[in-house]
């Protein structure tokens, strides 16, 4: 008896000293993960849009205020303010699974006129000189010579992405990540008058 009276004596201790830690641990670290998000967002800003042009992450955002419900492929979406404090543009930070694996990208969208302001994949290990051509600058900005519009400049209701040969899984998974754009863009009617 006396042997399970110290057992449970010590599981009930050790059990207070892990709580205790994990407490103390969360309220340490709480703040730093928090500061390295808020970093990453306008690491993410910065790519897209000069911080010294005036362009800043709206602060009274709520995290998460533009996701009711869960989108897949899509992990945040940041207000972007002009140096007059107004909207300027949406970023959506999508990912989805290209053939040598995840393809990340942050679309800026213009909420005034539903069209998509700025593209970059900022993450990605897609096969060079193939998938990869998703990624350039002409395939996001278009090309005059190939009489490719490119995904730049396109209506958020339907962007048209061309398939390039041999590519079709990178193709498959750009061509998600704008349909989640778009769903999510009409579903939570993100449109602003004005």
């Amino acid at each position: 008896m006396k042997k399970t009276m110290y057992f449970a004596f010590f599981l009930s201790a050790t059990a207070m000293i892990v709580t205790l830690v994990t407490y103390v641990g969360y309220t340490l670290t709480a703040p730093i993960i928090e500061q390295n998000r808020i970093d990453k967002i306008n690491n993410n800003i910065a790519i897209l849009f000069d911080p010294e042009e005036g362009y800043i992450r709206n602060p009274e955002q709520k995290e998460n205020s533009y996701q009711e419900k869960q989108y897949k492929g899509l992990s945040e979406v940041y207000e972007v303010l002009n140096s007059d404090g107004e909207i300027h543009a949406l970023i959506y930070n999508l990912t989805s699974q290209g053939r040598n694996g995840p393809v990340q990208v942050l679309i800026a969208v213009d909420p005034y006129t539903d069209v998509v302001m700025a593209v970059t994949f900022y993450n990605h290990i897609e096969t060079p000189n193939i998938g990869e051509k998703y990624t350039r600058d002409d395939f996001i900005l278009g090309d005059e010579k190939l009489n490719y519009q490119g995904l730049v400049g396109q209506s958020v209701d339907y962007v048209d992405v061309d398939v390039i040969a041999g590519a079709s899984t990178t193709w498959i998974a750009v061509r998600d990540m704008f349909d989640i754009l778009t769903v999510h863009y009409e579903e939570q009617e993100v449109h602003i008058d004005g």
